[in-house]
């Protein structure tokens, strides 16, 4: 019986997952196309890669670097999702 629900609840997990780093992606193009600009790169970070101008990233915290493009010039974000206020963004203007 335990077996089934792990065998239940592996998918279930994997699929939450997914569709929460889907929704979080989408989040970020949406931004920087609000902002002016056209998304490069997105890649998840986290303490062993390095987790940008964020000093504390806590439990269930993700942090995203953003290569985009604006005006012709190539920058650099950050994004932190899952705080209290909302994402918090470190965009270069």
């Amino acid at each position: 019986m335990q077996f089934l629900i792990v065998l239940i609840l592996i998918p279930v997990i994997v699929y939450l997952f997914l569709a929460r780093t889907q929704y979080l992606e989408k989040s970020i193009y949406e931004k920087i196309e609000a902002h002016g600009g056209k998304v490069i790169s997105i890649e998840r970070r986290n303490f062993f890669t390095g987790i940008g101008p964020f000093h504390v990233v806590g439990k269930n915290r993700v942090v995203y670097r953003i290569v985009y493009e604006k005006n012709g010039v190539e920058k650099e974000g950050w994004v932190r999702f899952g705080g209290i206020m909302g994402p918090d963004w470190r965009l270069d203007e």
